[in-house]
């Protein structure tokens, strides 16, 4: 239910900033503030709780699992930006497209749960409990409050990419030194949830004492300056230091929250929460293909973005509906998916993918010829 309630609320805030990114609207302002509670943390802290309960947690299917992971988000971006970027720059020869090509290398989330999976695979590897797994994750995100202010992104592409999906830098999304503490954190959940045999006094006992904790924090962190630690705009995803606790805090109370109105309902979830549960990275992958391209087609065929606030939340509604249709139609017809192939077959798609990428990052830096040219337009 909480996964479900996530991606569901990302579609809605993707379309606003893909078809109306000037809004500023009352819907805009309550789905940025929501992503700032929850948001990506959540997703990673779940998928910790799922590494948790996979029947398959050994170090060769995290790797598997990473390298997989890897692969689909490459693919996500040449089909949402690069692809696009490509055909519209050689359509219009607008050099505003040039920065949709590069993105095909980016810290993109999928990119980051590939890496998390790798690094995973590496602790369990070394035997670490669970504890010293959360330890070396609170670590590294710890140490990317100095190195974000120390370390500057660099202009040169192949480093400035490289950096982004390791250290947190001004203009990175997600990074293994930054983001890896709320998987660790998770996965420790999903290992400590299994012996609680009272879950309604547990969700109970999380409502009464974190609740309190992360309603006073934010308040003083909005309203108060910490040291070293950057001003508090909740748009902006805060997850360094302790502001990366309290997500952790808002995660695990958004689970007792839907624990709570499970114990409400008898156990009845809706089959739409099931399914988009379930199929939450096909979501995920088909949503922001979805809302980039057309959004590149809109900006090539000079049209104008979307304006006011219901039509960009209806068009939302509408691509969870366009995701839930091509999800079903793979489902019953086609049954593709790239975590499926095996043998000589994964490898020739995979390497087609990673090859594809790297040229077309190459062909782009080829056409740069201002600064200009390189700034993302994610950024």
């Amino acid at each position: 239910m909480a996964k479900a309630t996530c991606i569901f609320l990302m579609i809605l805030l993707h379309s606003y900033l893909g078809f109306s990114p000037d809004n500023d609207g009352v819907i805009m302002r309550f789905l940025g503030n929501w992503a700032g509670l929850l948001g990506a943390v959540s997703f990673m802290a779940y998928m910790g709780i799922g590494m948790r309960y996979s029947r398959h947690q050994d170090p060769g299917s995290n790797i598997v699992r990473g390298i997989a992971l890897l692969t689909v988000s490459q693919l996500v971006n040449l089909l949402r930006f690069a692809i696009p970027g490509l055909v519209a720059f050689h359509a219009t020869g607008d050099r505003r497209f040039i920065p949709y090509m590069l993105d095909v290398i980016q810290s993109d989330i999928i990119t980051f749960a590939g890496l998390a999976f790798l690094f995973m695979a590496l602790l369990k590897k070394l035997k670490l409990r669970d504890g010293w797994i959360l330890a070396i994750g609170i670590m590294m995100n710890l140490l990317m409050i100095p190195l974000g202010n120390i370390i500057k992104t660099p202009e040169a592409y192949w480093p400035n990419r490289i950096l982004n999906l390791f250290i947190r830098t001004e203009n990175s999304m997600f990074t293994l030194g930054g983001d890896f503490v709320f998987v660790a954190f998770g996965y420790l959940i999903g290992g400590l949830y299994t012996r609680i045999p009272d879950k309604n006094r547990m969700a109970n006992r999380v409502l009464l004492i974190c609740l309190p904790i992360s309603v006073i924090y934010i308040v003083l962190r909005m309203n108060v300056p910490f040291p070293l630690m950057p001003e508090y705009i909740l748009e902006y995803e805060p997850r360094l230091g302790p502001d990366g606790a309290v997500t952790c805090l808002n995660s695990i109370i958004f689970l007792a929250i839907m624990y709570k109105i499970r114990r409400l309902t008898g156990g009845k979830i809706p089959p739409l929460v099931n399914h988009l549960s379930k199929n939450i990275n096909r979501y995920y992958c088909i949503h922001d293909v979805l809302i980039c391209s057309v959004s590149v087609i809109i900006l090539a065929t000079g049209g104008q973005f979307l304006q006011g606030e219901w039509l960009p939340l209806l068009c939302g509604l509408l691509v969870v509906a366009a995701c839930y249709f091509f999800i079903e139609i793979n489902r019953k017809y086609i049954h593709f998916t790239l975590y499926g192939l095996q043998g000589s077959t994964r490898i020739i798609v995979y390497s087609a993918i990673w090859i594809a990428s790297l040229v077309l990052a190459f062909y782009a830096l080829s056409l740069v010829r201002d600064p200009v040219d390189l700034i993302s337009p994610l950024a």
